[in-house]
């Protein structure tokens, strides 16, 4: 299971992580992308994750490395 990490403040809402894996992520309202889960097994939000323009979310492996 990889732990995902959004900061908010860094989010665009470009949206390419909600593209990329929208059962993990969603644009909100207010633009602002926001994780629909704590944790996922797919590694689909590895590359959700390099996709942020921003930078803004992390995914760490189950050992607490960061994986993206």
């Amino acid at each position: 299971m990889y732990r995902i990490q959004i900061d908010r403040s860094l989010c665009s809402g470009f949206g390419s992580c909600a593209d990329l894996a929208p059962e993990a992520f969603e644009v909100g309202p207010d633009g602002i992308a926001r994780a629909c889960v704590e944790h996922s097994p797919d590694d689909s939000v590895i590359e959700a994750a390099g996709s942020c323009p921003m930078g803004a979310i992390a995914v760490f492996a189950p050992d607490g490395e960061q994986v993206a």
